[in-house]
Parts: C-alpha cells; sequence; structure tokens
C-alpha cells in the first residue's frame, strides 16, 4: 500500500485502540525498550507524546532512564513548523513544558543539543515495513532530523502495531529506521550498532 492510505489505516487503527488496550501495549513496549542494550548510550532522543495523537507514552521509559542510566544525556525536541525542522535540548526532571500550538509537549527553554552527538533517536510513527521504512504524520521533521544525524546513530521506531510487509511509495529522501519496539516485540531491520 502506498503512505496516504497506510497513514489513514493507521491512524483510524490507533484511535480505536481501547484505552486499557493502549495501557497494556505501553507496559509491552516499555518491557522491550528496558530489554535493549543502553550502555553504549551518551545521549538519547525521546520524543514526547502527543496525547490527542495517541501515541505510546514515553514518559515512564524517560523517567526509568534517569532512574537506571543517569549518565545517559536525555534529549527532547521543539517544532518550527514553518521550516519543518527540530531543534533539540537536553531534557531533564526540571525542564518546564508547554504545548505549541499543535498540541505537542516541548520544553520551553534548555541547553540546546546537536543532532550530531546522539547516539539513539526514538522515532514516534505510524507504521513501519519490514525493510524500516517509515510513515509518520507526513511533514518530514523526522526526516530533516535524522538526516542531520551521524550515519551510525541508531534510530527505533515506536509503534502499537507490527510492521507491514511493504510501504510502495517511499522517496529517496525517506530515512528508514534500523529497528521497532512493539508489543509484538522487537523487530530488527538492521543490526544496531
Amino acid at each position: 500500500m502506498k503512505k496516504a492510505e497506510l497513514r489513514s489505516i493507521y491512524k483510524d487503527k490507533r484511535r480505536a485502540l481501547l484505552a486499557s488496550e493502549r495501557a497494556r501495549y505501553d507496559r509491552l513496549i516499555l518491557e522491550q525498550t528496558q530489554q535493549f542494550d543502553w550502555s553504549n548510550t551518551a545521549y538519547v532522543h525521546c520524543y514526547l507524546p502527543i496525547a490527542e495523537q495517541r501515541e505510546f507514552d514515553t514518559w515512564p521509559l524517560i523517567s526509568w532512564l534517569w532512574t537506571h542510566y543517569p549518565a545517559i544525556q536525555t534529549v527532547v525536541s521543539r517544532s518550527d513548523f514553518t521550516t519543518h525542522t527540530l531543534s533539540h535540548y537536553r531534557f531533564g526532571p526540571e525542564t518546564p513544558i508547554i504545548k505549541n500550538a499543535w498540541g505537542i509537549p516541548e520544553p520551553s527553554s534548555g541547553d540546546p543539543v546537536s543532532e550530531k552527538v546522539l547516539d539513539v533517536v526514538l522515532v514516534p510513527l505510524l507504521a513501519v515495513d519490514v525493510l524500516g521504512n517509515r510513515i509518520g504524520y507526513g511533514k518530514g521533521f523526522y526526516d530533516r532530523f535524522l538526516n542531520a544525524c551521524r550515519p551510525e546513530v541508531t534510530k527505533i521506531g515506536i509503534s502499537y502495531f507490527p510492521p507491514v510487509e511493504k510501504i510502495e511509495d517511499v522517496g529517496e529522501w525517506d530515512i528508514p529506521v534500523d529497528g521497532l519496539f512493539s508489543p509484538q516485540g522487537t523487530f530488527w531491520f538492521k543490526n544496531p550498532y
């Protein structure tokens, strides 16, 4: 299927999940992230969930990382909807968070962080195929962001659903993920590290 069709299908599938299903899926995904080898990670970029979009709740994961890997620097982004780019900031328990005009939680201030220092990027997505090609919300924020990262950065998508067979209209500018955390398990499309 093509991106537009898959985007519509997976938005509907995510909206159709009951709160109890999402809570169970969130627990299962959190377990997958906790089994990942974080020992080679100095900087992890994590998105903050958009509640209205019913994204995986990353807050328990962030808290777990702060507790179990205090040396890892957590990084989150602010969106610029005029350029469709992200700027990145160090994120800690005291970082002030506001929701932007689109309902996205973002840091209102913080220390800037370059994409070039990131070791792991956790990528929100609607669907991904067995080659790691992904579908987001269609504005290209993460393609621009991931293109600016070091080639060896580990890119891991997070989804409530397992990979689909194939996304037909992948563009040359589309940046695939290396793996996927999902309730059905962790899938690797390339070897991490």
